[in-house]
């Protein structure tokens, strides 16, 4: 029987102590660092799969704009609903005037076929005019006769007296007008028209707007 070299021997011995310890040691599991994670599944060829990303939660419905308010009246629109006014037209003989001498002549051109006349002197008409729903400037349109040119003054309440030299349309019987600005209070006031100095026009019917 041949010698067995004791080298041979050792290495052989040390294969198989190594080859006993793969055997029993038992594979080392590491644990996923990941607290929570979702598990990995394997498959054949080695490779892993993810599971799918959760849906999307769905957006809240988006509120609806609302009707739109008008917008509130403001106190300067108010105040210029306030200051217009329809024209007031008042006609010269009309009872409710005042009549201090002059007279109410018949007139088939004029208004309700009369006018008043026979203002001067100490002959005076005063007009009434109601209804001013507020103070401020006017106009005032006179539609007058008369055949020759001739003064007529006029004044608002106790206001200061503005004069006119009316020339009109030379006939007693074809009206003519004339517009002058003045200033009338809230409510009622009256117009004084008369001429101190002579014989004033014929008065037919007196306008503010």
């Amino acid at each position: 029987m041949p010698v067995v070299s004791s080298r041979v021997v050792g290495w052989s011995a040390l294969v198989l102590a190594v080859g006993a310890t793969i055997a029993v040691v038992p594979p080392l599991v590491l644990p996923d660092p990941r607290p929570g994670a979702a598990p990995v599944v394997q498959q054949s060829a080695g490779s892993s799969v993810m599971p799918p990303s959760p849906l999307p939660s769905p957006r809240p419905p988006a509120p609806s704009p609302s009707k739109a308010e008008p917008p509130p009246t403001t106190p300067r629109a108010a105040a210029s609903a306030a200051s217009r006014f329809r024209p007031i037209t008042v006609h010269a003989a009309d009872p409710v005037n005042i009549r201090v001498g002059a007279r109410v002549i018949a007139c088939p051109s004029c208004v309700d076929g009369s006018r008043v006349g026979y203002i001067g002197g100490p002959n005076t008409l005063a007009v009434r005019i109601a209804g001013v729903p507020r103070a401020g400037e006017r106009t005032l349109t006179i539609v007058y006769e008369t055949e020759l040119p001739r003064t007529l003054k006029f004044a608002v309440d106790d206001g200061p007296v503005q004069e006119l030299t009316l020339a009109g349309a030379r006939s007693w019987l074809i009206p003519a007008r004339v517009s002058v600005r003045v200033r009338l209070p809230e409510g009622t006031c009256w117009i004084s028209f008369f001429n101190d100095a002579g014989s004033a026009p014929d008065i037919d019917t007196v306008t503010v707007s």
